[in-house]
C-alpha cells in the first residue's frame, strides 16, 4: 500500500486531498510550514516543516512511497512580494525533491503557463508564462519530467475544500460570488477573457485516484472553460445580483482555455462526476450567505495580502 507524504497538505487544496486519503484509509503525513494557516486542527499525522529545510525533509522521505507536492507560493501577486523566496520555494525545492526522492511524485502546476492564447490548448501547446508564479511552476515541471511523476496543470480552483482549511476568497468563482452576496453587484472588466475552472474537490479526487495508476507526464485539469462574463451571468442568476460592465481591461492579462481530452482519454478523471460551477457557487452561498464567514474581505483569505502582511512584519524569511 502507498504511504504518502503530502507536502503543503495543510492548505486549501491539501484540505480536500487529506479528506480523501483518510476516507480511503491510505496512510499519510502532512508536512507544512503553516505559512497560510494560523493553526492546523485536523487530527492527522503532522510534521511542521519548511520545504527549504532539506535536512528535515530528507530525513522523512525514505519512509514514504509517494509524495504529493502541493507546497508553493500561489498567485501572481503573492509571488511578486518576495521573488527570491518564490523561486526558492516554487522551483528550487522541487529540483531538490527530484534529485533526492525516487518514489512516485504527484505535482500541481498551473494552466497559467499558457499565458495568452486563442483556441483550446492541449498539453503540447506553446507556453507563454506571464508571471513569476507561472515561470517558476513551468521550470519546476522540467525537473520532474524524467522522473516517475504525474504533473497536473490546474485550472483556477473554486469552492470549499474541507472543514478545517482556510477558504480562499481570491479565486474567481469564490470572490465573485462573495461580492454578489455582500455588495449586490458584480463589476466585470471586459469579460471576454477565458478561464479554465475546476472545483477544489475534483482536483483532489484526480490526485488521489491516480496515485498508483501507471500514468505519468503532464495533464491539463479543468471541468469547464468559461468567459468571465459567462461566469458572472451564472452567479447573477443564482444570487440575484446586478452585473455592471466596465469598459476597462482587468490587470490580469491571462486569456486561455484548455483541452482536457488527454486526461479523459487516459482515465485520469471522470467528466460525469465533476462538480459544476453552480456547486461551487452554492458552497460560497452556504459559507457567506448563511453567515458562516463573517469577514469576506479579511486579508487572511487573500494570498497576496496575507503574504504581503507577513513580509511587512518580517515574518517572511
Amino acid at each position: 500500500m502507498a504511504k504518502v507524504l503530502v507536502v503543503g497538505g495543510a492548505g486549501y487544496l491539501g484540505g480536500a486531498v487529506t479528506e480523501l486519503l483518510a476516507a480511503k484509509n491510505v496512510p499519510f503525513t502532512v508536512y507544512d510550514s503553516l505559512i497560510y494557516e494560523a493553526h492546523y486542527l485536523k487530527k492527522v499525522d503532522f510534521v511542521r516543516g519548511d520545504v527549504r529545510d532539506e535536512a528535515k525533509l530528507g530525513s522523512l522521505l525514505p519512509a514514504y512511497s509517494h509524495v504529493v507536492w502541493l507546497a508553493a507560493l500561489v498567485g501572481d501577486g503573492a509571488c511578486e512580494v518576495n521573488p527570491a523566496l518564490t523561486t526558492r520555494v516554487n522551483q528550487e525545492a522541487v529540483k531538490w525533491l527530484a534529485d533526492n526522492f525516487y518514489g512516485r511524485i504527484v505535482f500541481t502546476s498551473t494552466c497559467s503557463v499558457y499565458g495568452i492564447h486563442d483556441g483550446q490548448l492541449e498539453e503540447d501547446a506553446p507556453v507563454l508564462p506571464l508571471s513569476l508564479y507561472a515561470k517558476t511552476k513551468l521550470q519546476a515541471e522540467s525537473y520532474l519530467k524524467a522522473e516517475n511523476s504525474l504533473i497536473f496543470r490546474l485550472g483556477t480552483a473554486f469552492g470549499v475544500s474541507d472543514t478545517y482549511s482556510r477558504p480562499r476568497m481570491d479565486l474567481a468563482v469564490n470572490y465573485m460570488t462573495a461580492n454578489a452576496l455582500t455588495k449586490g453587484e458584480l463589476a466585470v472588466y471586459g469579460g471576454a477573457q477565458w478561464r479554465p475552472l475546476i472545483h477544489v474537490k475534483d482536483i483532489a479526487q484526480a490526485i488521489v485516484d491516480n496515485l498508483e495508476r501507471p500514468v505519468r507526464g503532464v495533464y491539463n485539469l479543468a471541468s469547464v472553460n468559461l468567459q468571465i462574463k459567462e461566469l458572472a451571468a451564472i452567479i447573477s442568476a443564482m444570487t440575484g445580483c446586478k452585473i455592471r460592465y466596465v469598459d476597462q481591461k482587468f490587470q490580469d492579462q491571462r486569456d486561455y482555455h484548455v483541452s482536457v481530452a488527454k486526461a479523459l482519454r487516459d482515465g485520469l478523471f471522470n467528466s460525469h462526476t465533476q462538480r459544476t460551477i453552480e456547486d461551487g457557487v452554492r458552497d460560497i452561498i452556504e459559507l457567506v450567505g448563511w453567515g458562516r464567514l463573517k469577514q469576506t474581505e479579511n486579508d487572511v483569505y487573500f494570498n497576496v495580502r496575507h503574504i504581503g502582511n507577513l513580509q511587512t512584519h518580517g515574518q517572511l524569511a
